[in-house]
Parts: C-alpha cells; structure tokens; sequence
C-alpha cells in the first residue's frame, strides 16, 4: 500500500509539473513564471540583487507565414534552449515571449547573460525542409533588476517588456539598412514609388529596371534583379538589373542566365517560398558560373522572392548583399509583398492597355476586359472571385430600379466592379487582417480609393469607374472619406456603389466576421438610411428585395469553398 501511495504521489506531482510547463519548448508557462517571481521577491530583504530578461523573437509570424509553422515551432525551441543558461530560470511568457529569471544576478552579470544569449541566436539557423533556406532567428531583450530598479512583478515584467521594445528599435531590420522598417507600410510606400514607373509609356524591360532602381535606393540592397520567365524553361522572356556592381558585371549575369536559363527556377515552382542564399561560396544552389560572378562583384548573399500570379510563377525577384547571411525574414515579407504587387500591377496595365484599344470591338469582349481588370485587384485582395460579379450584378438591379436606360446601368454596373482596384497598393498582410487595424494599418487602407481613382485617372473610358472608387465609402452624413462629402453632393454612381457593396459584404464571409442572412442585411442597411446610405437608393434595395427581384448571388464552388 506504500509503494502505491508512493506511485501515487509520484505521478500527480508529475501532473502537476506538466501543468507548470509550455508544451511545445518544456519551459514554464506564465502562471509559473509569475509564481516564481513572487516567491523571489517575497524571499527578498537581504539586499540581493537579482535580474528579470524579457525576450521577443522577431518575426516570429513572419516565420510562420513565409516558411510553415513547424519552422515556428523550431525556432521558439531553439530560443528556450538558448535561455536555459547560467542557472536561468526559462518561462514561454506568451505566443513568441519568453521571461527568464536570473537568481543573484546584478546588471553586469544580466547585461553578460542578455549578450551571450544574443550571441549564439546570431550563430543558430533554421534549415527550411522545402528550400533549403538557412533563415536566421532574431531576438530582443529588455532587462530589469530587483530591488533596485523595481520590487513588484509588474513592475519588473513591465520595465524589462519596455526595455526590450526600446531594443528592438535600436536595431536594423535586415540587409536594407537604410529602411527604417520593412513591413506592411514600407511595402505599401514603396509600392506608391514605383506605380508611376510601371504604368509609364516606356518598354517592360525599361520599366522593370527603373523599379530595380528604385527598390536598391529606397530599401539599401547592393543589387536588384527582375526577371519574368518564358513560358517553358530556357532563357527568361525578360531580364532586368539595377546594382552597384563593377563595369560589365550586368551585362555578363545577363549573359549567363539568358544562354543557361534559372537554375533555380525548378526549386521555386516546387515551393513557391522565398529562398535564402546565405553563403555564396558554398550554396550549389546557384550554378558556378553564377557564383562566380557575384564573388567577382563581392557579393555574399542572395534573397530570390516568387513573383505569382493567380498560382501561376511568372517570374522572380531577387536582391543581393555584400554580407554573409544578411537576409531575413522580414526581408523575404517586404519582398514578396512588393513582387506580388508589381506582378499584379504589370498584369493590370497590360489589361488597361488591351481596353483602350479595344474600342472597334464587341461590347462582349469590352466588357470580359473590364472584369478581367477588377478581378486583378480582388485576387489581390484574396477574395472568392464572386464579390465583384455580385456587386456588380446588384448595382446594375439599382440602376434600373432607379430608371437608368439599360446601357447607362450596364455602364454603371462595369464602373462599380473596378470601386475597389485601389486595393492593389493596399500590402496583404493588411487585407487578409481578422483583427481590427491599427491606426496606421486603417489611414493605409483608406487610401485605397484615392489610389484606385488616380489608377483609373485620365484613362478614355475610365471616367465613371475614377469617380466611384475615389467616392464609393463617402457616407450620406458626411463623416466618410476621402473627402467627406454629404448628402446628393457624393456622385449617384459612388451612393448606388457603397449600398451594393454592403449589401454583399453582409452577406458574404469575411476575414473579420461571417456572412449574414438577407433579412439580417437589409434591416442592417435600413438602421443606416440617412447616415451612411442614401435613402433613394436605399428604397429601390427595398422595391427589388420585397417584388424578390434580387439578382442571385453566385455560391462558391465545393473546390473555393475548400
């Protein structure tokens, strides 16, 4: 009966143990970690010194949305194994937060502790199964000191949490050391540069090299390359350069890849992920030629980004570094995001191009066009591929309901599927959000109907599309933007478009919230008569919904819905 009393014990205070652990890195989870400074400082009085290290892992969502969450996992395991040193007491104090607690330590001692941590991160690498990518992990760290520069666990957890996030600051962002950041709203910004660029009556291979240039001076690579592909592997359709590399140097990568074809072209249509080259003296992933090349040119490191579209890999981006290992995750995101853009972008203005000179051709086709333009922007902004039809569709149902003539609706219906092609300068990351954006993120998105109407701007046949994304989320009250227009001074054609657009945003799924019923939607759009809607137009939502004359929404198929 002892021996099972003992069994006994044994195994419920392993129980409780495994309770006080993180079960992806074995260290102690928050509840144990607040424990455990609580029982420090209640022991405390005899005037010794001990250290609380607050630790972030960088980009650790990058990490996951770029590479899989198994390279996560890898690396929130490496960082607690790295913190269980010097006798530290290691917790995982939330998704990508650690606290680690340094009994007896004074601030040099934690100051040696935070360095030698901080070391051997610089020296760990993830290797990504599916690349081959060695990506770097990145931390910072924030220290506070017991008694003397807090005595309560907030306090300490605080100090330390602030002190890491002033170290962050501190420290550049990756191989673009003059970007003061690379995420969503440097993207974004630089999107902005290089829009101009893409849309000017130049040749593409002009066109692309401007916007090499521009991306090596705004974002501080030592080179950028462009390069579409044909449409079967051999040497690439077109090739664009910008580097601060030696005289001839251009010329000869060229050379190289236009009688050898993309090596690595096979490896990104497998994993379609960024891939690092962290050390070209070693990586085989590039031929020998092209290494040596880029030694010739001191280069050391090289980030290659697919550039996609609609799942399709039509070409690639890369960017170079005089230093070993310099890229990051974080590089591969702003990179990604960018080539995303300029790939929808180059697809958009060809389809621009194709509708302005179609205009000896059938009203059918003239109109395929114009679909095929608004579906450039909703596939950037990942949705189904129906909320533009719908919308359309139902705008056109007001119109006549409003007693437009059938071609002025149908005209009206084509402009309202373009209200949101602005989107394509809005970065991905924001789009797809499920959270509410934060101030920055909303100011950004915002400008999506400036954006689309400066797209569409001074375009023969764009004239109405212009005007309704730039004033398609006016309100009826005046408090929308972009320019808070009120009452009949929105446009007709932007009032119809912001009742059409709700009514289906309602009663689709969204990142932030799922669909609603019919009658959920329209008892939602009359509690907004007179503030956000126009009650005209909201009347004839009304006639269409009770004489059950809406147009059908289209259902995703079995394979989108999966």
């Amino acid at each position: 009966r002892k021996r099972a009393e003992e069994a006994l014990e044994r195994a419920l205070a392993a129980e409780r143990e495994r309770a006080r652990r993180d079960p992806l890195t074995g260290a102690l989870n928050h509840a144990a970690i607040v424990d455990e400074l609580r029982n420090l400082i209640a022991r405390g009085g005899d005037g010794t010194s001990h250290a609380v290290a607050m630790l972030d892992v960088d980009d650790l969502k990058v990490i996951n949305d770029t590479y899989g969450h198994q390279l996560g996992d890898a690396a929130l395991v490496t960082v607690a194994n790295i913190l269980a040193q010097d006798g530290a007491v290691v917790a995982r104090y939330g998704g990508d937060e650690f606290v680690a607690i340094l009994p007896d330590a004074d601030r040099p001692a934690a100051e040696r502790y935070r360095d030698a941590v901080l070391s051997k991160l610089a020296d760990a690498r993830l290797t990504d199964q599916e690349t081959g990518s060695s990506v770097p992990i990145a931390a910072s760290i924030g220290l506070a000191i017991y008694p003397e520069e807090a005595d309560t666990v907030v306090d300490l957890v605080g100090l330390a949490d602030n002190a890491m996030y002033a170290s962050r600051r501190q420290r550049p962002a990756g191989a673009g050391a003059e970007a003061d950041s690379l995420g969503g709203e440097s993207a974004a910004q630089m999107v902005g540069q290089i829009v101009p660029l893409l849309t000017a009556p130049r040749e593409l291979n002009d066109k692309l090299r401007l916007v090499a240039h521009r991306l090596s001076v705004g974002a501080g690579y030592d080179a950028v390359n462009f390069v579409l592909f044909a449409p079967d592997p051999g040497p690439p359709k077109v090739m664009a350069t910008f580097g601060h590399l030696p005289v001839g140097m251009i010329e000869a990568w060229n050379q190289t890849h236009g009688s050898e074809g993309i090596p690595i072209r096979p490896l990104l249509e497998r994993t379609r992920r960024p891939i690092l080259l962290g050390d070209l003296e070693h990586d085989e992933r590039l031929p020998e030629s092209g290494r040596a090349l880029l030694r010739t040119a001191h280069m050391r490191s090289v980030l290659v980004v697919p550039m996609l579209w609609q799942d399709q890999l039509i070409g690639m981006l890369s960017v170079v570094s005089r230093r070993e290992n310099a890229f990051t995750p974080r590089d591969a995101e702003f990179l990604t995001a960018i080539a995303t853009q300029v790939s929808a972008i180059m697809r958009m203005e060809t389809l621009v191009e194709e509708l302005q000179t179609s205009s000896d051709r059938l009203a059918q086709a003239h109109t395929e066009t114009v679909m095929l333009l608004a579906a450039a922007a909703e596939a950037h902004d990942r949705t189904t591929g129906l909320h533009l039809q719908s919308v359309r569709a139902l705008a056109e149902a007001l119109a006549l309901e409003l007693d437009y003539s059938p071609e002025d609706a149908s005209a009206l219906g084509l402009a309202v599927a373009l209200h949101d092609i602005g989107k394509i300068r809005v970065p991905d990351s924001i789009l797809s959000s499920a959270g509410k954006l934060a101030d920055k993120e909303w100011e950004l998105m915002k400008q999506h109907t400036t954006w689309g109407a400066s797209f569409l701007a001074d375009r023969p046949g764009f004239e109405l599309a212009a005007t309704v994304a730039l004033f398609h989320h006016e309100r009826w009250d005046g408090s929308g933007y972009p320019e808070g227009l009120a009452g009949d001074a929105i446009p007709a054609a932007a009032a119809i478009a912001a009742v059409a657009d709700a009514f289906d945003a309602i009663t689709h799924d969204r990142p932030y919230r799922a669909r609603r019923s019919t009658d959920q939607a329209m008892r939602e759009i009359a509690a907004n008569v007179g503030t956000q809607f126009s009650p005209r137009v909201v009347t004839a939502l009304e006639s269409l919904y009770q004489r059950k004359a809406l147009p059908l929404t289209p259902t995703p198929s079995k394979r989108a819905a999966a």
